[in-house]
């Protein structure tokens, strides 16, 4: 009976939370009005690049963080390093731009007072979305299926729904604060939640779609890898912490991506 009714209280908290994000009422901690901006101003097409680099560079981390990626990416096909923003930006395009914002805003959650409680678990978010959003885009190269920008911005973003869960526990019940029965309420409700967050900030239809279906996988199904597929192997893979040997025979069982076990293990 006590389960049945902390799992209601669960229900209800985590459809509270999503309805509160559809009406764009959810402000997360340590999420800076600039970044806020310069998220916002990325679903402007009408914004040239210049008027987009002024805006990063009003966030000195965040200038930092695409200058980083951009030198990185230059650094990669022999080209020079730069640290004009504007350049950066061009080099960069849009859909990089856009998940350097991300892991830069995400990355500063870690460290909001607010969410000291939970500040070893939102650690242990953030490397998993690093580490799924590196294999995302490792996998999206390999296979030609995929756009890898976007690859990456779906693994950076896979767990937002973990992340906006545990940034507001504070507001839920006290039943939801036991440690097992917050495990279940993320594993339930991260990907419906990430799934809110997703069209709140109006991220691509294909990314949202694969935050939402991150957890079902359907190894028979032929045809083309999607983005859906891509994420979802990512997960699998990034989670993968003793047997790769397993894994990887696991993941070959999903021949739309063409690729072998010992291709698998490689990557």
């Amino acid at each position: 009976h006590d389960e049945v009714a902390v799992s209601e209280l669960a229900r209800r908290f985590a459809q509270d939370l999503a309805a509160e994000i559809g009406r764009g009422d959810l402000e997360l901690p340590a999420w800076s009005q600039m970044t806020e901006r310069a998220r916002a101003a990325l679903n402007d097409e009408a914004l040239d690049d210049e008027r987009l680099a002024r805006l990063l560079a009003a966030e000195a981390g965040l200038a930092v963080r695409v200058l980083t990626i951009a030198n990185a990416a230059m650094f990669a096909s022999g080209g020079a390093r730069t640290a004009d923003l504007k350049l950066a930006v061009m080099r960069l395009g849009r859909d990089c731009v856009r998940s350097a914002v991300y892991a830069y805003a995400l990355a500063q959650l870690r460290h909001a007072p607010k969410l000291l409680q939970v500040r070893t678990e939102l650690r242990h978010l953030w490397r998993e979305s690093t580490a799924v959003a590196t294999l995302a885009r490792l996998v999206a190269v390999e296979t030609g299926q995929v756009d890898p920008d976007e690859a990456l911005l779906a693994g950076l973003l896979h767990n937002i729904g973990k992340l906006a869960l545990l940034a507001q526990l504070e507001r839920a019940p006290p039943a939801l604060g036991d440690p097992q029965t917050r495990v279940a309420l993320l594993i339930a409700w991260h990907a419906r939640i990430g799934l809110a967050l997703s069209l709140a900030w109006r991220l691509p239809e294909s990314v949202g779609n694969a935050i939402a279906e991150q957890d079902t996988l359907e190894a028979t199904r032929g045809g083309r890898a999607n983005l859906n597929d891509v994420l979802a192997v990512a997960v699998i893979g990034a989670g993968a912490e003793q047997d790769l040997g397993q894994v990887a025979g696991h993941l070959a069982a999903f021949g739309r991506f063409g690729l072998d076990a010992e291709r698998w293990l490689a990557l």
